[in-house]
């Protein structure tokens, strides 16, 4: 059964002009029914395996394909669709090579003398809060490197360059570590500039930042990454690698409908579907 074959009809006027055809109402909508959520022996839980889809998984569980859809029904980071379902190990190294592509310049933003114009107005020594354009050229006043800024993160200080030549200078031992070596950028169309930090990869770049032996990795915020923290000398970072990988394994645990309840689940639904 094709998911849209249950889906009620209803007369549209396309040209305006007097003439109905009947078309699927695919706005319709039901959540989850109460007495099935209700019932805790209803669900279970399902690891989508590498590559898997969702045609596949109904097929394994249900003996048939047709089921696919009770899976974005019942589980709510799937109401996005086929986007949000788990990818496969192949699939997501293409997504990270693509999504990911280029290099992170970070930056240690500094309180700053207080008598400094530039702070008045919240541009603090080396922070990139209203500094730089997206689209610019950034150039490597000491490398010579240069990529263009598709993304600024002013949050983790963070500067994103794709079509990069060369090789920008920083530190590569993570944040709060002392920095071996960094030089100041320069952007092209109003002349801002700051010092690096850490260079990295993109897909390498901190995503978050948590305290060392938070077993939760509760993510930290901007003010603790501002020299004089508290905590900044004992921040680590989970790389966007790292957080792609985690999310994606998340994602491969769905909530299913029990194959003793699914003729049940199914009748139920269509019977509130197109229940006016």
């Amino acid at each position: 059964m094709s998911f849209f074959k249950q889906f009620p009809n209803i007369p549209y006027d396309f040209d305006r002009n007097g003439i109905f055809q009947n078309v699927v109402n695919i706005y319709r909508h039901v959540r989850p029914l109460k007495a099935f959520a209700d019932e805790l022996n209803t669900y279970t839980f399902y690891q989508v395996k590498n590559g898997e889809r969702p045609d596949l998984v109904s097929y394994r569980l249900y003996g048939t394909t047709e089921y696919y859809w009770t899976f974005f029904i019942i589980n709510d980071f799937l109401h996005d669709g086929l986007a949000a379902w788990p990818m496969s190990q192949e699939k997501l190294h293409d997504y990270m090579a693509e999504e990911y592509e280029g290099v992170v310049i970070t930056t240690k933003p500094s309180p700053g003398d207080s008598g400094d114009a530039g702070v008045a107005f919240g541009l603090s020594p080396n922070s990139i809060a209203g500094r730089f354009t997206l689209g610019e050229t950034i150039t490597g006043t000491t490398s010579g490197a240069t990529g263009t800024l598709v993304k600024k993160n002013t949050d983790m200080n963070q500067l994103v360059l794709q079509d990069v030549s060369g090789a920008f200078i920083g530190s590569s031992g993570g944040y709060g570590r002392p920095s071996t070596a960094t030089e100041n950028v320069n952007g092209s169309t109003d002349q801002d500039n700051v010092n690096t930090y850490d260079v990295y990869n993109y897909i390498d770049a901190p995503h978050s930042y948590y305290l060392i032996g938070d077993g939760d990795r509760r993510q930290e915020t901007n003010a603790n990454f501002i020299p004089g923290g508290t905590v900044s000398n004992i921040l680590e970072f989970q790389t966007n690698r790292s957080y792609l990988f985690e999310a994606n394994e998340a994602r491969s645990s769905i909530k299913i409908i029990d194959p003793r309840y699914i003729g049940a689940f199914v009748d139920e639904y269509q019977r509130l579907l197109n229940n006016d």
